[in-house]
Order: C-alpha cells, then structure tokens, then sequence
C-alpha cells in the first residue's frame, strides 16, 4: 500500500537517514575529559602548569617522568595485546611454556643478586665449596660480618668437651611421647575430660597435662579419645512467606579423657590447679574426683573436732610440721619486725 502523496514529503528524508550504531571511545574512563576542560588547558602554559604542580607539592620533573611512564607503559600494552584469535591462542600457549619465576630471576639479576648460585652455595656443606670462605658472598656484595676475623681454632681438649655435650633428657623429651608411670593397683582417682572446637587445642593441652602427671608422680592413663558431639541448627532466614529460605548451623565438640589411678588426693588436686593456672585457650576441663578412706573413719563420725587437733586427718603430718616451723626460733628471728598487712574489710 503506498502513502499517500501528502505524507511522501515526510517519509522521502528518513529514507536518506543513516542510523550508525554508538562506538567505544578509545580511552579509558579516568583519562577521558570534557571537551569545555580541553578549550580551557589551551591556554595554560607551561610555567603556569608548574606552579599549579609545586602548589600541589608536587616536582614538576617528577610528575612528567612519571606522565612519560604511563603513557610508555599503555603503548607497550596495547602493542601487546592479540589482534585476532590465533595472536591470543599463540600468546596464551606462549604463557603456559613459561614458568612464573622467571621474572622473579630477572628482578633479582636486575638488582645484582644471583638466586641459583646463593641456593646452590647454602645447600652445599663448607667441604664442597672450593675457594670460597663463609663470608666470600657477603665480600662480593660488600656486607661486612660482625668482627671481621675468623673465630680462633679449638683445642683437641675443647673440641672432644663439645662433642661430648649430649641434650638433657627433659629437652629430648619434648621431641618424643609422654613419659608414662606403670600403676600398681590400677584404682581410678580421677577423670579429667577435655573439650574443645579446636583439634589442635585439644592434642597439645592433652599432651601438656600428660606431662605434667609424670613430673608430678601420678600415674596418667590416656588421652582416650571421646565420641564426638554433634549439635545442629536450622533458622528461618525470615518470616511468613521466606519460611523455605533456611539456614543451618553446626558445631561438633571434640572430648579426651585422661585417668588417674593410684594417686594420692592432695597430688590429684595439685595436678589440677597447675592444669588451671596454665589452661590453654579454647580447652574446658571437667574432672570427676573418687576418695577412698578406711572403715575406721566410720566411728569418727560425730566427734567433736577442737582447734589445734589434727587426729583422724589425713594432713595431720604436714600440718604438724608446718606449726614446727613457725615455732622454732630461727622462724621468729627472721620474722623479727615484720608486720603482716591488714586484711581489708569490704563495705
């Protein structure tokens, strides 16, 4: 259907109308610049633009070898970068046959620093380096040891004493297992259970309280690993309509078990105050404690216990040395003068 001869005149110059689709621009965001500021920088001259760089507290010399770099470094760039597919194909295999140190080694010799003769000179043992002294490297780079001179030989006496020297045994230890005691009737005094997120946490304070039971004389059984616990959360990220958006949690308790048999209470209770003073982060501890007395203790029971009398205890013996002590005269001589603080009285 044609137009009618009134609109023709209408349609006839869209018909000559070239529709061009927009094109990138070449530059970056950050470089672009309004086409009002490139008429303005016309006039400003090159003394001007100076003073406005050294009001900035900036060097002029500076900013234009800096300026030069930039524009040196785009244009090495974009001569880089692959002009059609088989150019980047080339560049990318190009990239996979090349290791990633090797400009780390051009860094180096840049510098002045040969990496593979410093790695190939410390791996070596000072036998296998021919004409080199153990500061011949630090010479070539002019680094001075402090001296300057070769320690003096040792004597054969000297030389046999250090060899000699062993490791003690409670160093050495650190290195192996904890020591163990054998016990002799096998009767539990205790159970220490740790807990704790953190697997390493537990392992190395397990091995700490190991150690501590042998240097303290009690006989240590464990650590004995623990089933583990689980717990498991589901929240609702919202309400009404969000209930299917669900979020779920979980946290997991690792437990181990140490037990002490054929221990002496007081020792027991002593083993767990040095746990307590030097207890590592993230571990909690649970201790359940069995004493055993004797049947004569039975007709004990409603005695009444006066001040100063120790009889039926069992620190009877370290209570009755300790009034000793303060009794004897060269305790009170030392303590001559000495005047205990007052206590002081909460409001």
């Amino acid at each position: 259907m044609a137009a009618p001869r009134c609109a023709r005149s209408l349609f006839g110059p869209a018909r000559r109308l070239q529709i061009s689709t927009p094109r990138a621009s070449a530059q970056a965001f950050s470089t672009s610049r309004p086409v009002r500021a490139k008429d303005e920088d016309k006039g400003v001259t090159k003394e001007v633009f100076d003073e406005q760089l050294q009001q900035l507290g900036l060097d002029p010399a500076e900013f234009r070898a800096l300026y030069k770099s930039t524009k040196k470094a785009q244009k090495e760039a974009e001569e880089r970068e692959p002009k059609t597919a088989a150019e980047a194909r080339k560049q990318w295999e190009s990239f996979q046959a090349t290791p990633d140190h090797t400009s780390l080694l051009e860094m180096y010799k840049r510098v002045g620093i040969e990496p593979i003769k410093l790695a190939k000179y410390a791996s070596s043992p000072p036998c296998q380096r021919p004409g080199t002294t153990h500061n011949h490297l630090s010479r070539e780079r002019g680094i001075e040891i402090p001296g300057g001179e070769k320690p003096p030989p040792l004597n054969e006496e000297e030389q046999k004493a250090f060899s000699d020297l062993r490791i003690p045994l409670n160093i050495h230890a650190v290195n192996l297992r904890p020591l163990r005691r054998a016990p002799q009737y096998g009767i539990p005094v205790c159970d220490l259970q740790l807990r704790t997120y953190s697997i390493r946490n537990l392992m190395l304070f397990a091995d700490f309280a190991m150690r501590a039971a042998y240097y303290m004389g009690l006989c240590a059984k464990g650590p004995i690993p623990l089933p583990r616990i689980t717990e498991r959360w589901t929240v609702p990220r919202a309400n009404f309509v969000f209930k299917k958006s669900q979020e779920n949690f979980e946290r997991i308790t690792m437990r181990r078990l140490i037990q002490i048999q054929d221990g002496h209470p007081d020792v027991v209770k002593a083993w767990l105050a040095f746990l307590q003073k030097h207890q590592y982060y993230g571990v909690g501890m649970k201790a359940n404690i069995w004493e055993y007395e004797s049947l004569d203790d039975a007709t004990n029971v409603g005695v009444e216990v006066k001040e100063g009398d120790y009889t039926g205890r069992r620190e009877k013996a370290m209570l009755e040395k300790v009034e000793e002590i303060l009794a004897s005269k060269g305790y009170k001589e030392a303590m001559k003068g000495y005047k205990a603080p007052e206590a002081k009285q909460r409001a």
